[in-house]
């Protein structure tokens, strides 16, 4: 068994945390009050087997300082309005899960409502349990302790997918740690899955920003979907002491 970390070094689940997130670069601690960015996406044509990408609609990140749970939104760009109600929703789903990347929720953010336990596991790595309130949800961890980011994740619920297992490489902005490339494995009906993403990163307005992202979805080696998302327009609003 290893040592509890919170007392073999004195560290509490909030102050690892802390210490994860000011080594994790992130766009909103840069003095961002408002953000709005254009998002151009496209997504692989699977049933024809062509190869090709098909264009979606262009859609608009709309992010604000104090917004609910910090998470940032999507809405339909402009003259687009012959698509109908149903569609903009679907699609909406669609690319609601890509807003993460763009503005990244901290770690103290993402984890507030959950309870947690350290333990050490052999030299400079650590894991991290953790355990959500009132739910059947719980992450674990492996921390690097030398470059202080996360290496590797597991998920687990009781819903599928019941167990995620991901794992991260990064890159360095302004001496800060950003996630290059996710890769993540999952079961659902006794298949196996992939999806991998990859992050390109553009400096604009003083400011590093994820401007492309490609993810391709697999079970087992056959590949289910692929998208590349652009983003372009970038338009924030700083503070006025910045």
């Amino acid at each position: 068994m290893g040592l509890l970390l919170s007392s073999a070094w004195g560290q509490s689940l909030s102050s690892v945390l802390s210490k994860l997130d000011q080594n994790y670069y992130y766009p909103q601690k840069q003095g961002l009050k408002s953000l709005s960015i254009r998002v151009q996406w496209e997504q692989l044509d699977v049933a024809s087997g062509s190869g090709k990408f098909l264009r979606n609609p262009d859609f608009n990140f709309i992010w604000k300082a104090g917004s609910r749970n910090g998470v940032g939104s999507f809405e339909l760009a402009e003259g687009q309005e012959h698509l109908s109600d149903d569609r903009v929703q679907e699609l909406t789903q669609q690319i609601r899960p890509f807003s993460e990347p763009i503005i990244p929720l901290t770690l103290q953010q993402k984890f507030s409502n959950f309870a947690g336990q350290i333990r050490a596991k052999g030299k400079n790595k650590f894991i991290v349990n953790l355990t959500k309130t009132a739910s059947d949800q719980n992450y674990k961890l492996l921390v690097d302790a030398r470059e202080w980011v996360i290496r590797k994740l597991r998920f687990q619920q009781s819903r599928s997918p019941q167990n995620v297992e991901g794992e991260f490489r990064y890159l360095k902005l302004e001496g800060k740690s950003a996630v290059s490339e996710s890769r993540s494995r999952f079961k659902l009906e006794g298949r196996q899955f992939s999806e991998d993403t990859r992050y390109s990163y553009k400096k604009a307005k003083g400011i590093w920003w994820v401007h492309r992202i490609d993810q391709t979805l697999k079970q087992d080696d056959q590949i289910l979907q692929t998208y590349i998302f652009k983003l372009s327009e970038i338009n924030p609003v700083l503070s006025s002491h910045q």
